[in-house]
């Protein structure tokens, strides 16, 4: 994903900061072993090398904190600094999308930052450590533990900086969901740096190339995780290109609703994480159609009674579909109640007021809209402000009150 102005002015910020961060450590450390400087370099090129992409390839992650804290405690804020920012420098991880990346193929953006990142975080790291009485080559075990902490802490907010900006998403959510996501593996990892540190202190180079194998080991694991968790997103890509082969309407209609929804659900104050959960099931609302005879959902006239009555299955049917798959089962409520009403004359459970999830009274709005200003084969297109005034004379009887007046709000004011 390309930089837009923001980013690039946040990225321009951040390689400042690492330039005074580096001249300040140059200034106050020194690096009096070449051998051992070499020696974390080559390390932390290997463990950079091996970087685990994320789902879009563009960001990814790796065990390369460990080798940095390590680094830190037995050669000092410089070393370690110096030795990180070498090895992001020269690695050369095999991306699926692009095939091994390098210095030389990488955009400039990409390495500014990823340069600028490692030298504020580990510098930050080096200079606490030593600031709060830790010593160069030696153990000290509290000031090692703080700055994992802050260092974890300090990388997630530089990487959700920018996260924000590319996927224009409020900071603090993106933060809370990088924090609650790695804050776990952080410390796991933390911790072998830990071992790998009081190993090179005890007994030498090799001893740090014993414990280099449990590392390998937990980037494995977090491999395993971080793929598991790109097969579910491509299972609900799946659903969804199923029943957009089913249904011609439900192209495009999805994503649609999708971006509707999460703009209300950001507006209204809702939670990274039902953010997420409602993206989700905007994207899965209508699976249940599958269900539904091809007759039924591409019929250019009026519905008979019956047929209508075959419709308004799909949200239970769609609602047991998600059920099943143990990842989505939190979302199987959103999608089951999206067709319910503020006053308890929806379907498929005549659910009322408080006791519809807000999550489904906001994909509701979303679809209902979108269902409104599109082309369908027995009436034209509503234009935005018919939709939208529809909305707002149904508030209070289909749909929430303040959430249909809040959308018409940010319609307009979009407009």
């Amino acid at each position: 994903m390309k930089p837009n102005k923001k980013t690039y002015i946040y990225i321009g910020i951040l390689f400042l900061i690492s330039i005074i961060a580096y001249g300040f450590l140059i200034s106050s450390f020194t690096i009096t072993d070449i051998k051992m400087l070499l020696f974390w370099t080559i390390l932390t090129i290997i463990v950079e090398s091996l970087l685990i992409p994320l789902t879009n390839n563009s960001i990814g992650v790796s065990v390369g904190s460990a080798i940095n804290l390590a680094s830190i405690v037995v050669g000092g804020p410089l070393l370690g600094t110096t030795s990180s920012f070498l090895g992001l420098l020269f690695r050369c991880p095999n991306v699926p999308e692009y095939g091994y990346t390098h210095l030389f193929n990488t955009p400039y953006y990409v390495t500014v930052f990823n340069m600028s990142q490692s030298i504020i975080v580990t510098s930050v790291m080096g200079i606490i450590y030593i600031g709060t009485g830790g010593k160069i080559g030696e153990f000290f075990l509290p000031q090692t533990i703080l700055i994992v902490i802050l260092g974890t802490i300090f990388n997630t907010i530089i990487i959700s900086g920018l996260m924000s900006l590319l996927n224009k998403q409020q900071f603090i959510k993106v933060w809370y969901s990088n924090i609650k996501g790695t804050f776990a593996s952080s410390l796991a990892v933390g911790i072998i740096g830990i071992i790998i540190a009081l190993a090179f202190i005890g007994y030498g180079y090799w001893a740090v190339l014993l414990f280099f194998g449990p590392l390998l080991l937990a980037r494995y694991s977090f491999k395993l995780y971080i793929e598991t968790r790109n097969l579910y997103l491509s299972t609900i890509q799946a659903f969804n290109s199923a029943m957009e082969a089913k249904d011609p309407y439900t192209s495009g209609h999805a994503s649609r609703v999708e971006s509707y929804a999460v703009k209300l659900a950001e507006a209204y104050g809702l939670s990274y994480e039902k953010i997420q959960n409602i993206k989700n099931a905007a994207i899965l609302h209508d699976i249940g159609k599958i269900g539904i005879n091809d007759n039924i959902l591409n019929k250019a006239t009026a519905l008979t009674q019956k047929e209508y009555e075959d419709i308004r299955r799909h949200p239970s049917i769609g609602a047991e579909i998600i059920s099943k798959v143990d990842f989505l089962k939190k979302i199987s409520g959103i999608v089951r109640y999206h067709h319910e009403r503020y006053d308890g004359k929806g379907y498929p459970d005549g659910l009322s007021g408080d006791d519809i999830p807000m999550e489904a009274y906001i994909l509701s709005i979303a679809d209902s809209y979108d269902a409104m200003t599109s082309d369908r084969p027995y009436r034209d297109a509503l234009t935005k402000e018919q939709a939208l005034q529809e909305i707002i004379n149904n508030a209070g009887t289909q749909f929430h009150p303040d959430l249909a007046e809040k959308f018409a709000d940010i319609l307009r004011e979009r407009e």
